[in-house]
C-alpha cells in the first residue's frame, strides 16, 4: 500500500445535534483537496497526457497546491503552484516543503493566478489539472465523497434533509450533492460563501480570510442546482473553527467553520427529527492557520 490508497473513506462523525460531517482533514495532505488531484492526475497518467519528470501547474489558495505538491513528490513531477500572496503563510511553507515551486500574484488575485496558470502551459506545453473548471473534479467528488456519504447515511440509519458546504472551485458541492440528491430525494443543497464576497448572491467579490472558498467565480456552481445560500463572515468562521476544537476535539480549518456554522444556522430554522441531519464537510487541518488563528 502507499500513500495514495490512504486517501478517502474518511469518517462522517456527529458534530452536534443533527449536525454529521465528513472529516477530511485526515487525509494524508490534510484536506479534501487530495481527492481531485489524485483523481485528475491518474487520469490523465491512464490517457497518457503526463508523465513522470513533466511539469505540471495549478492556481491555488493553497489546499489543492499541498496536495497536488505532495503527489508530484510521490510521483516524480515538477509542480509549479499559483497562489495570491493573502494566503496564510503555513500553507505556502507547506507547498514549498514538498519541493514544489511557489509563484505569487496579488492579494486575492484568483483570475489573475488563472491567467498566468493558462499562459505558462500554453506557452510552454506544460500540464494543468484546470480544478476551477475540470468536470473531472465533480465526478471525483460525486463517484467517492458522495457516495460514501450516501452509503454511510444508509449504514447508519440517517437521512439527510440538507448536504451544506463552501465553494471553490464547486466540485464538491456540484459532485457530492449530485450524488446525495440521486439517494435523497427530499434533501435540500445549500452553498456557503464569505459574506465579504456574495458572489453567488450576485455581490461583488472582496477581500476575506475564509481561505479555500469564496474565490470570485461561482466557476463550476450550476446555480439553478441549488436550494440557497448561507453567508458567513471571515470572524463567524474562524470563532466556529475554535468551538469545534475546544468542544469535538476536531482542530479544522477556517473553512470548515464556515461550513459548520452555516449548517447550525440552517438547523436553527428548521425542526428535525432524531434520524433527519443535516452533512457538511469539515475540509482540513487548523495547523495550516495558526497564523490566523
Amino acid at each position: 500500500m502507499n500513500l495514495l490508497n490512504s486517501i478517502g473513506n474518511t469518517p462522517l462523525i456527529n458534530i452536534d445535534k443533527n449536525l454529521y460531517a465528513k472529516l477530511e482533514s485526515i487525509n494524508p495532505g490534510g484536506s479534501i483537496k487530495d481527492r481531485p488531484m489524485k483523481y485528475i492526475i491518474e487520469h490523465a497518467e491512464s490517457n497518457g497526457y503526463i508523465k513522470p519528470g513533466d511539469i505540471i501547474v495549478e492556481a491555488s489558495s493553497g489546499n489543492t497546491g499541498i496536495a497536488l505538491a505532495m503527489i508530484g513528490a510521490m510521483k516524480g513531477y515538477n509542480i509549479k503552484i499559483i497562489m495570491p500572496k493573502n494566503m496564510s503563510e503555513e500553507r505556502k511553507k507547506m507547498i514549498a516543503g514538498f519541493g514544489a515551486e511557489l509563484i505569487l500574484v496579488g492579494d486575492g488575485d484568483f483570475d489573475g493566478a488563472i491567467a498566468l496558470r493558462d499562459k505558462l502551459c500554453s506557452d510552454n506545453g506544460w500540464f494543468t489539472t484546470n480544478q476551477f473548471h475540470n468536470k473531472l473534479n465533480i465526478a471525483c467528488h460525486r463517484y467517492e465523497i458522495g457516495s460514501e456519504i450516501v452509503s454511510q447515511c444508509m449504514r447508519a440509519g440517517l437521512c439527510p434533509k440538507l448536504f451544506i458546504c463552501g465553494t471553490g472551485t464547486g466540485g464538491t458541492l456540484m459532485g457530492a450533492g449530485t450524488a446525495i440528491k440521486n439517494s435523497f430525494p427530499g434533501v435540500e443543497v445549500w452553498a456557503v460563501e464569505p459574506l465579504e464576497s456574495p458572489v453567488m448572491a450576485g455581490g461583488k467579490p472582496g477581500l476575506h480570510g475564509i481561505q479555500g472558498i469564496g474565490d470570485g467565480s461561482k466557476f463550476l456552481v450550476d446555480l439553478t442546482f441549488i436550494n440557497g445560500i448561507v453567508h458567513v463572515s471571515t470572524s463567524e468562521a474562524i470563532e466556529e473553527a475554535r468551538l469545534l476544537a475546544r468542544t469535538t476535539g476536531n482542530f479544522v480549518g477556517i473553512s470548515a467553520g464556515a461550513n459548520s456554522l452555516a449548517a447550525k444556522k440552517w438547523l436553527a430554522t428548521r425542526s428535525l427529527k432524531e434520524d433527519e441531519v443535516a452533512v457538511t464537510i469539515l475540509c482540513d487541518r487548523g495547523e495550516r492557520y495558526l497564523s490566523m488563528f
